[in-house]
């Protein structure tokens, strides 16, 4: 049985997606027989995770993990040195990465984004390259949702975790505008909730539902529209089949919004409330159809496994 730990940089500022993504990671490991342990950013192991899995473990020295068979590495903050003090410790160590900005010494490297294909890692690493959303990494939840179709409008408004409302709230107002639907508005569950949530629920009279964590899953089975951060949630939407307008809100979203923009969705460098909303508008108003150039893989993680294994 092979031991994996993960390494996975979450909190208020970095938001939880890498977090989302390794879970779905270990849940597959645990069902091929793996055993796993979650380490998380100080600060982010009160984070509740899926059912079956460890509670995570938090880390103030990346150095000093334990040894295992295995380490897979989620964030930009794992550099170099992390890489290097890593490599006395585990047999085999991949990387999911976004960007290629840094140098990755690993022998597995996983970039799961929608424009994966156009990234070049030739300079940075000497590893084996699993590139493209067929390497996706979604929880199975997801998909099911594509074969179930709300008949009532409804938004869920969501800028991830770092997010303590201040933009979901902004883009919500605006929406309340322009559209006649409901809305999930989803904030962080590590930060407290903006006085501006509280100001366009008094505004909604009704019409926003707020979250302060949620189970993204049972909201977007709720949603015709997915309106928020352009990370690991819209990835999640695009698995559902639902309708995306989406804008990134840090840098390493830049990829995916050009994969989208190129695909016809509506996606926006920053965040624009009003066109966002405006976006949403024209989206309810004819029927969507996912886009067949995007298609998200369902088996990601096992392909991902399967890799693993094979470099033992």
């Amino acid at each position: 049985m092979m031991m994996l730990r993960f390494a996975i940089a979450a909190g208020p500022e970095i938001g939880l997606g890498h977090l989302r993504r390794m879970q779905v990671l270990a849940r597959a490991a645990l069902a091929g027989d793996f055993t796993v342990a979650l380490h998380v950013s100080s600060g982010a192991q009160h984070v509740a995770v899926a059912d079956g899995l460890p509670p995570p473990i938090a880390v103030d020295d990346w150095h000093q993990l334990p040894a295992a068979d295995g380490l897979i590495a989620d964030g930009e903050i794992f550099n170099a040195d992390h890489f290097r003090a890593w490599r006395k410790k585990f047999a085999v160590i991949t990387a999911i990465d976004d960007t290629a900005s840094r140098p990755l010494d690993v022998d597995l490297l996983v970039n799961p984004g929608l424009n994966a294909d156009t990234v070049n890692y030739r300079h940075l690493s000497q590893a084996q390259i699993l590139a493209g959303p067929q390497y996706g990494l979604i929880d199975p939840g997801f998909f099911v949702l594509r074969q179930e179709r709300p008949s009532t409008a409804r938004a869920l408004v969501a800028f991830g975790a770092s997010d303590d409302g201040q933009i979901a709230a902004a883009v919500a107002t605006a929406l309340l505008a322009v559209e006649p639907l409901e809305i999930d508005l989803v904030t962080s569950p590590l930060l407290a909730v903006a006085a501006a949530v509280r100001d366009a629920v008094d505004l909604g009279g009704g019409r926003i539902t707020v979250h302060h964590g949620a189970d993204m899953a049972a909201l977007m089975a709720q949603a015709t529209v997915y309106c928020g951060a352009a990370g690991v949630t819209v990835t999640e939407a695009l698995a559902a089949g639902r309708a995306i307008v989406t804008a990134a809100i840090v840098d390493n979203q830049q990829a995916n919004i050009s994969a989208l923009q190129k695909a016809g969705l509506a996606a926006f460098r920053h965040v624009d409330s009003a066109a966002m909303a405006a976006a949403v508008s024209a989206v309810c108003a004819a029927e969507y159809q996912p886009p067949p150039t995007l298609q998200i893989g369902a088996e990601g993680a096992e392909k991902i496994l399967a890799a693993i294994l094979a470099k033992r």
